[in-house]
């Protein structure tokens, strides 16, 4: 099992049963939004956006594999979450099981880049608490090590996980399903009714957390990923769909920023509540979660506004 305190399993391949070629990825760079709109097909698109995806997340690995950039782990965890949205999209064509095994990959192996990003998050707000007086340095001293370990955890997993051979398996079963099942079909009706369910849960989402007084981090939470997907989403088929999106596009990047700021100060609470830290006196960890708690509180009542505007 991966370390405790990130909470991922070691064994990644268990539930992944495509097979393993050795043929390696050309890194290609992003199709140009021309070639998108010019292929009409269902099956054409998938692998046009796709291809730089999985290519942006064996470029990633091999460099994580080498030094350990904060960077590098969080473009490898984003690389993850997109694959996983473009799973979701294609999903009445790829199958219900098939989308659910790539996924749940998809989040393991999210999770296993995003182990070194966390602690990376919570030295920076330490250091920001640090700024405000507040005296810390046993607990960042901690923190740097917890990061240290990550960094060597993540990295084992990242080789052990050969992503490039699983992302090139996944790439190649995808093609293969939808070339034999929808070759003809046109994507601009397609990409518009997926952009509106993905649409439509977000609404809804938001809509629950705006009912909510106070809100519940769990309703903010929902509302970040169901705006995720739709961001995603929207930036894939944005050539194939009208003008409008690029504003939707910059809309909910606002918003998903003060969701993305509150989430940070959550899940780093929450994680230096589940750490060990056997040198820290109970003090300095006690006047980091206060420190902590009082930015939550302030951070949700900005995301919980912006929620409520967009639910109106």
């Amino acid at each position: 099992m991966f370390s405790s305190d990130l909470g991922v399993e070691m064994d990644l391949d268990s539930d992944w049963r495509l097979p393993r070629p050795n043929t390696r990825l050309k890194v290609l760079r992003r199709p140009a939004a021309s070639s998108l709109a010019e292929t009409e097909s269902v099956a054409g698109t998938f692998s046009l956006l796709a291809t730089p995806v999985i290519a942006e997340a064996v470029q990633s690995a091999r460099a994580l594999s080498a030094k350990s950039d904060a960077e590098g782990f969080h473009q490898l965890r984003v690389a993850f979450r997109k694959l996983r949205a473009l799973y979701w999209a294609y999903s009445p064509y790829l199958g219900a099981e098939v989308t659910a095994e790539a996924v749940e990959e998809f989040r393991r192996l999210a999770a296993v880049a995003g182990g070194t990003r966390d602690w990376d998050i919570v030295g920076d707000l330490l250091s920001a608490a640090q700024e405000s007086g507040a005296s810390l340095e046993p607990l960042m001293d901690a923190v740097r090590q917890k990061r240290a370990q990550a960094v060597a955890d993540s990295q084992a997993l990242i080789k052990s996980a050969d992503i490039e051979a699983f992302l090139h398996a996944v790439l190649l079963g995808a093609q293969t399903t939808l070339q034999s099942c929808c070759s003809d079909l046109p994507i601009r009706a397609f990409a518009k009714k997926r952009v509106r369910l993905a649409r439509r849960t977000l609404q809804k989402r938001s809509k629950r957390a705006a009912r909510g007084e106070p809100t519940h981090e769990e309703d903010l939470h929902d509302v970040r990923k169901a705006g995720k997907k739709l961001r995603y989403l929207l930036e894939f088929f944005q050539p194939v769909l009208n003008d409008s999106r690029g504003r939707d596009i910059k809309a909910l990047t606002s918003v998903q920023n003060k969701l993305g700021q509150f989430n940070d100060i959550a899940a780093s609470e929450s994680l230096i509540r589940s750490s060990t830290f056997n040198e820290v006196p109970a003090g300095v960890l006690q006047e980091s979660l206060q420190w902590l708690a009082k930015q939550k509180c302030r951070r949700m009542r900005a995301a919980s506004r912006r929620v409520r505007a967009m639910a109106r």
